[in-house]
């Protein structure tokens, strides 16, 4: 069993270095013709799926329903999917030594979540419930996921592939792809990572 979990292109939000967490954005100009390169490069490496998934956020579903040519109604929509919920620093600027992010880039171990947002302990909850029912529900099979930043190097803290702390040292640039093996071992590994400037040129 694979699983291609694939980060959305660029929005305005990310062009102006905005949180946009949960907030529903679309994909702008640039995000729609990076879906469209990520589509080719898709192909050329002859990968295939046998069922998608995606966040419901718009700029998550827009993004593989451009690489996989699929309407809305063909992919699974699964909020567990969905990007952090980062709570009152939605819409503030990405700014990493402002006092409002806590320790958010600086120590995440020691983030305290903001009422009304997410911990990375719920955030990794719900992507390991996920990935659970993938295991049950789709044995043998080759599986896409549009997913969020954040939420993709969670999933790489999940798996055991890098601590908490150094997440925001892991690049996953705009229609990032990590490819997942279901091992002997019944767990899920990290056996590739398709970055974005190996594709267009855009980190």
């Amino acid at each position: 069993m694979k699983v291609y979990v694939m980060r959305h292109g660029e929005t305005d939000w990310n062009a102006r270095h905005l949180f946009q967490g949960q907030v529903n954005t679309s994909l702008n100009e640039k995000g729609r013709e990076q879906a469209r390169k990520a589509r080719e490069r898709v192909r050329e490496l002859g990968l295939s799926f046998d069922c998608v998934y995606s966040s419901p956020i718009d700029r998550a579903a827009q993004t593989i329903e451009i690489v996989t040519g699929l309407d809305r109604s063909q992919i699974h929509l699964d909020d567990r999917l969905k990007e952090m919920n980062f709570g009152p620093l939605d819409e503030t600027p990405f700014e990493k030594d402002s006092p409002a992010v806590g320790h958010l880039f600086d120590k995440p171990s020691a983030y305290e979540a903001p009422e009304g947002a997410e911990t990375f302990a719920e955030l990794e909850a719900r992507l390991s419930s996920f990935l659970q029912d993938l295991r049950k529900n789709h044995p043998g099979e080759s599986i896409l996921v549009g997913c969020h930043g954040c939420a993709m190097r969670i999933l790489l803290v999940l798996l055991g592939y890098l601590p908490l702390d150094e997440i925001w040292n892991q690049g996953i640039g705009n229609c990032a792809i990590i490819e997942l093996t279901l091992g002997e071992d019944d767990g899920f590994h990290v056996t590739q990572m398709y970055e974005t400037q190996d594709w267009f040129g855009q980190k």
